[in-house]
Parts: C-alpha cells; sequence; structure tokens
C-alpha cells in the first residue's frame, strides 16, 4: 500500500510537469515578431510559476513521505492478532476401560462384542438413538446372540439424574427396559413429578416405586457411570464404548462420539466381529 500511494504521487509529479511543459511550448510557437520582447518577459514569468509549481509538487511529495512513515510506525506498534488454537480432536479409542458390572444390560453375557452407552434422558440425541437406532441394534445383534448391550447413566441435563433414578427403580420390578424405553419416547413429560404416573402407566407397584424413588439409593451409580464416561474421554451424549467382551466386564475400544447412524455403529460392530 505504501509504494502505492508513492508511485501515485511520483506519477501526479510528472504528469504536472508535463503539463506545464506542453503548456510553455504551445505559447512559445504561438510567439510573432511583433510582440517578441513582450512574450520574453512573459516567457519568464511562465518559467518562475514552473518553478514555483515544481516546488510545491516536491513538498507534497515529501509530506506524503512523512505520513507513510507514521502508518509505518503505527502499524509497527499494534497489537498482534491472537493465535487461535486449534482445538484437539477427539479420541478415537476409550482412554481407559470401561467398568460395566452392576449396570442394566441386554444381551448374553458370552456375546463377543460389548456396546455401551452412555446417555441421558433428557438429552434429544439420545431420544433419537433409543427411538430410532437401538430397536434396530436389539433386533439384528443382542437377539441373534452377536453383542450385548449395557447402559451407563451419563446424566448432566436437568431432571436428568431423577429420570435416571426412575429407570434403575423400575428395574427393582425387572422393568429398567421398558422404563428405558418409556423415558426416551416421553422426554418432554418426564419430569419429577410425574415419574410416579410413569411408573403407574408400564404397571409397576407404585408404593414401591416412589419409595424407592425418595430413596435416591442409585445416586451414586448415577455419578459413577458419569465419571466413567469422563475418564473414558467422553464430552458428550450419547456416546459409545465398543469394543471385545471379557470376563470381568471392563471394556476397551473404539470410542464412538454423537448419536450415529445405524450403519455406523453397524460397522463397527461387523469390524470387531469378524476378527476374533
Amino acid at each position: 500500500m505504501n509504494r502505492h500511494i508513492i508511485r501515485l504521487a511520483a506519477a501526479g509529479l510528472l504528469s504536472g510537469i508535463l503539463l506545464l511543459t506542453v503548456s510553455f511550448a504551445a505559447d512559445r510557437t504561438a510567439v510573432t515578431p511583433e510582440s517578441q520582447d513582450a512574450e520574453d518577459v512573459e516567457l519568464v514569468d511562465v518559467s518562475g510559476a514552473i518553478l514555483q509549481e515544481l516546488r510545491a509538487l516536491r513538498a507534497e511529495v515529501q509530506d506524503l513521505s512523512h505520513q507513510i512513515e507514521e502508518l509505518r510506525a503505527q502499524v509497527a506498534l499494534r497489537p498482534a492478532a491472537p493465535t487461535v488454537a486449534t482445538p484437539p480432536a477427539p479420541p478415537t479409542t476409550a482412554r481407559v476401560p470401561v467398568p460395566t458390572a452392576g449396570y442394566p444390560a441386554q444381551g448374553k453375557k458370552s456375546a463377543p462384542v460389548t456396546v455401551v452407552e452412555f446417555s441421558d434422558y433428557h438429552c434429544p440425541f439420545c431420544g433419537r438413538h433409543a427411538n430410532q437406532t437401538l430397536p434396530e441394534l436389539v433386533k439384528n445383534y443382542v437377539d441373534t446372540g452377536k453383542i450385548r448391550y449395557v447402559y451407563v447413566d451419563f446424566a448432566v441435563k436437568h431432571n436428568s439424574p431423577e429420570a435416571a433414578e426412575a429407570a434403575h427403580c423400575a428395574g427393582e420390578q425387572n422393568q429398567f427396559w421398558p422404563m428405558h424405553a418409556y423415558l426416551f419416547a416421553h422426554q418432554s413429560e418426564s419430569t419429577p413429578d410425574k415419574l410416579p404416573e410413569m411408573g403407574r402407566a408400564l404397571g409397576l407397584d407404585v408404593n414401591r416405586f416412589t419409595q424407592c424413588l425418595a430413596d435416591t439409593r442409585y445416586d451414586a451409580r448415577i455419578e459413577t457411570g458419569r465419571r466413567y464416561g469422563s475418564n473414558a474421554g467422553i464430552t458428550g451424549t450419547p456416546s459409545f464404548v465398543i469394543g471385545k467382551t471379557t470376563k470381568d466386564g471392563v471394556i476397551s475400544g473404539d470410542l464412538v462420539i454423537g448419536a450415529k447412524s445405524y450403519s455406523y455403529i453397524a460397522g463397527k460392530i461387523d469390524a470387531l466381529l469378524k476378527n476374533p
């Protein structure tokens, strides 16, 4: 930009000189012998005007040079723009193995692959997975003995711990998975005051169910599940750890963050099944 300004100033200077020179030449061409003496006097005056014009242009160029130097100094003093750090890529494998003992599960313990879901009953993406993807996984992989599917709470949203408590309390009456499905199918309604009604809709012993809710006996398990997920590298819900089944139920494997399509999760499972 600075060089461009200087070039413009120089071009202006040259244009001024050229115009004055052409004017001067034209005036000389128009001189007649009869007016030579008078014209000579006029020419002297014009030459003086040219010199004055040149001095003025030179002063303008010098002034522009000073302005450019001031701009350079201001730019040099301006603080550099902060460098934006690139966020680290999320891990693709679980940072630490995930214990699954004591958490609700579907499928045979001897299934070759285990899928561990970390989820939140008030997460809309978790609801989409539970309502659309999970039924297909159960039909094609759980019911056929290919995977064991474990659910671990990662309850971080408002009212989510209470909903998780309700599912575990329903589990005491062998209704964990029906309550699990009901909660995800009615996310907007699963507030703490409506949980007893949900238990009644599933045919639970409501007195026993509400007593369990009041005891908050599953708080520690719910909090431990969230800690397991954080340690594994989970930053959002739903997330999954997919790995080979082990005798002690501690699972290492691929870490999948986000509600993925059925085909994506099936692809992860199939890859493990092909490599026993």
